[in-house]
């Protein structure tokens, strides 16, 4: 059984490096136990309409047991307001699972909206596994959302 600083260390690490894999893309070996998703936002896979923005962004999400680790970067974003996981497939739209708290931004912003981790039900990590989560980065503009991605699992 990990502790919970163990648990929060693995994740950081975990997050460090998917973040920094080897140059060759070979996968990165990570301990035993360890999920990591992935989720690539635009602003045309929000639903039910899609947005047209400049903004991307990527957030990573690595789980162990049941806590739950997050980044999330986003490139040319103005004013965001909230983020969260949602539950639901590529064409819906669900309700929240998890806060993901980011930091509010000005215009044009880039680089980490959200960064930290939480201790999850086993319902969020069954949506997750199912292909049945998103992230959604909600704007000032885009109260709905403004970019979101499907948390695809990669390892």
């Amino acid at each position: 059984m990990f502790t919970p600083r163990r648990k929060a260390l693995l994740a950081a690490l975990a997050l460090t490096a998917v973040a920094y894999g080897c140059e060759d893309d070979d996968p990165v070996a990570l301990p035993a136990g360890v999920e990591v998703y992935v989720a690539t936002l635009t602003g045309a896979a929000e639903r039910p309409n899609p947005v047209t923005t400049t903004a991307t962004g990527t957030a990573t999400v690595t789980v162990i047991d049941n806590l739950l680790s997050f980044s999330v970067d986003v490139v040319d974003i103005d004013s965001v307001t909230i983020g969260h996981i949602h539950r639901g497939v590529a064409d819906s739209a669900g309700g929240v699972m998890v806060d993901l708290t980011p930091t509010p931004t000005g215009l044009n912003f880039t680089g980490n909206v959200a960064l930290g981790s939480r201790t999850v039900v086993d319902s969020v990590l069954t949506h997750m596994r199912n292909n049945s989560a998103y992230v959604n980065i909600h704007t000032r503009v885009n109260g709905p959302g403004e970019i979101r991605g499907q948390l695809v699992k990669i390892q």
